[in-house]
């Protein structure tokens, strides 16, 4: 067993969490994948469960210990609680990385996991939608990000909301027929049967149960199908809303004197750039001022970059590419010794 000073770099998504065991030269040694790591979706007692079952499996095949001033860095969503700061803290130290965690925005990881330049743009779009600008290697402006209840545009909470209602507009009599409805209904296991329930049909009230039963956060479930049906007028609306409206929080971020490239993650963005193109590309690169825009399928390069940065390491092209092929490596060999997690 080799003993030197490592960093535990995470990840933690709403759906899912990765980690990575890297040491100051940027190798990576070790990599683990867990269900939602981020406390708003997960509750505090989940998002640390998964959040330690995905750093032990990192370093478990990291094969090696670690020595003082080992320490963990998380890139995630939203704010950070006292309690979840302690449970973190007591769960990491037991696998040998010290002190408190450092807590980085998940626009950060998302931003550093397509480039290491010290200025440019990033944009999410998962469940919520957020985007900001980078300064001098921080984030030195966030738009959106306020939530499915007051905003997150295009987001995959609000394309699903989206669906949804055109689906319920649709049963009653109030919206145009759309091939998403026979797709939620499937995806609910509602069978569309004749007659109806106090003057309703039947579809439409088990429709009802059934979305009233989940957490209206969990309505963006139903974002893929918009994806699934673009021959479909209604679907093709809600993808285009959502596309412009993602455009425009991109464009809210923006500063003439601040030119660089523009990363992109999230569910939403991923679907949009490989199904529809056309109406993803074109708003995001006029929206980034027509600089690259890089597409990342997650943060965890970007955690370990930021981590390597807070050990005082200079990232160049280098260091960047080691940390990006070894994450890359070690996610394949993971695919094929486990099933996926989210």
């Amino acid at each position: 067993m080799i003993t030197m000073r490592k960093i535990l770099a995470i990840d933690a998504g709403g759906t899912s969490t990765r980690a990575v065991v890297l040491d100051l030269s940027g190798r990576c040694l070790g990599y683990g994948r867990a269900g939602s790591g981020n406390p708003t979706a997960a509750g505090i007692e989940g998002a640390v469960a998964e959040l330690g079952r995905a750093a032990q499996r990192a370093v478990t095949t990291a094969a090696s210990t670690t020595d003082h001033g080992s320490f963990a860095l998380i890139a995630l969503a939203g704010t950070v609680s006292p309690p979840l700061l302690r449970q973190l803290s007591a769960r990491f130290a037991e696998l040998g990385f010290d002190g408190q965690p450092i807590v980085e925005p998940d626009l950060l990881g998302t931003y550093y996991s397509g480039t290491f330049a010290q200025q440019g743009y990033a944009l999410i779009a998962g469940t919520g939608a957020v985007a900001g600008r980078i300064t001098g290697g921080r984030l030195g402006l966030a738009r959106g990000g306020t939530g499915w209840l007051l905003g997150d545009a295009g987001s995959g909470f609000w394309i699903g909301h989206q669906v949804v209602r055109a689906v319920v507009a649709s049963l009653d009599g109030l919206g145009p027929d759309t091939v998403l409805t026979q797709l939620v209904l499937d995806s609910l296991d509602i069978e569309a049967q004749d007659g109806g329930i106090r003057g309703r049909p039947h579809a439409l009230v088990k429709l009802m149960e059934e979305t009233y039963a989940l957490r209206p956060v969990d309505l963006a479930r139903f974002a893929p199908l918009a994806f699934a049906a673009p021959e479909d007028p209604i679907a093709h609306a809600i993808v285009t809303s959502a596309a412009a409206a993602l455009a425009d929080l991109l464009a809210a971020t923006r500063a003439p004197d601040i030119v660089g490239p523009v990363v992109l993650g999230g569910s939403v963005l991923a679907a949009g750039l490989r199904v529809a193109p056309s109406i993803f590309a074109e708003p995001l690169k006029r929206a980034g001022g027509g600089v690259e825009l890089i597409a990342v399928p997650d943060g965890v390069v970007g955690a370990a970059v930021l981590g390597l940065r807070h050990a005082g390491v200079d990232i160049d092209g280098e260091i960047f590419s080691r940390i990006r092929d070894g994450v890359a490596r070690l996610h394949t060999e993971a695919s094929q010794e486990e099933p996926a997690v989210g």
